[in-house]
């Protein structure tokens, strides 16, 4: 029964969290708060007083028991003012691969001029963090991803038992956020990194100039019309009646990988996806260009990180 009340309880708080796309502002309308287990102490003690107090008839009594009362009403008022008017600004979630664990970062923002203290930030029932936020202030909670794909940010949880303890002030917010998740690294193997298929034979490669051309000097030879100036060997040159001009080993050519979808014919869906994020992050570490091909088109060929974010977005969102 009392299970079964705590969901109905959960349900209705819910439902009438904030929700939308940040910025979310905490209403005041929309905090709940109750007595901690010190705080029942704490009226129980007060209550007890005051009849002892009524019993005896004794004034100092009356005075402490209305003291402590004084001193419970406005805890419970600062503990409800210290989260009334807080702004949750945006929501960032880097990507993550799927079993490992979701960093979401909370930014917040607060237009009072007080720092709210002592204030508990969760994800969900998840395990929360206590900080003051002042002005902008930011938070980062984890939450474990367990599947490729989208996956929802769940409701934010706030808490509040400043400045005494005695009143626990909650607040939920339902922020409408979707992280995508890589698919999980398949295991590390040297030939399938390199982009070979299973059987041991590459995938494909291709040989295409990079850079400027070698230092290394092989020639000289006539002049022509669109030759740069600084190729010209002056020195040489007053030997003859012509300009010579130094000739040099033609560019390097560097592989370029090629991480094919269709060439992993022989595995299943989520294990070809597991494989080519694999292969996607060993050659972006190594600073290898590569091209990567999908049923719905290719992607590439480049480098760095912001092709293998590119790549690693696109396998993440392959039905």
């Amino acid at each position: 029964m009392r299970a079964r009340l705590r969901r109905v309880i959960a349900r209705q708080i819910e439902r009438r969290s904030p929700s939308g796309v940040p910025p979310i502002r905490v209403s005041p309308r929309r905090l709940y708060i109750l007595p901690t287990r010190f705080g029942g102490v704490f009226v129980l003690l007060m209550v007890g007083l005051l009849v002892g107090a009524t019993n005896y008839g004794n004034n100092l009594a009356f005075a402490l028991a209305f003291w402590l009362g004084a001193i419970a009403l406005v805890s419970m008022h600062r503990a409800h003012r210290n989260l009334a008017g807080l702004t949750l600004v945006a929501i960032h979630t880097p990507g993550c691969h799927a079993g490992e664990a979701l960093d979401v970062r909370l930014v917040w923002a607060s237009r009072a001029r007080r720092v709210r203290r002592s204030v508990a930030v969760g994800l969900g029932n998840g395990p929360t963090r206590t900080l003051d936020i002042g002005e902008n202030q930011s938070v980062i909670l984890s939450m474990p991803a367990e599947c490729r794909g989208p996956q929802r940010v769940p409701s934010v949880c706030l808490e509040s038992r400043y400045p005494l303890g005695l009143f626990r002030c909650w607040a939920r917010l339902a922020p409408d956020h979707v992280a995508w998740i890589y698919p999980r690294l398949a295991p590390y193997s040297v030939s399938h990194d390199a982009g070979a298929t299973p059987g041991g034979d590459p995938v494909s490669s291709s040989a295409r100039p990079t850079g400027p051309a070698s230092d290394d000097f092989v020639s000289h030879r006539r002049y022509r019309d669109g030759d740069a100036l600084t190729h010209i060997d002056w020195k040489h040159s007053a030997r003859y009646d012509y300009w010579l001009v130094r000739e040099f080993e033609p560019p390097r050519q560097a592989p370029q990988a090629v991480f094919d979808y269709h060439a992993l014919s022989g595995l299943a869906h989520e294990t070809r996806l597991s494989r080519l994020a694999r292969q996607v992050v060993h050659a972006a570490r190594t600073g290898t260009t590569f091209r990567l091909v999908l049923p719905n088109g290719p992607i590439g060929p480049s480098h760095g990180a912001a092709h293998r974010r590119a790549c690693l977005d696109a396998l993440a969102r392959l039905p």
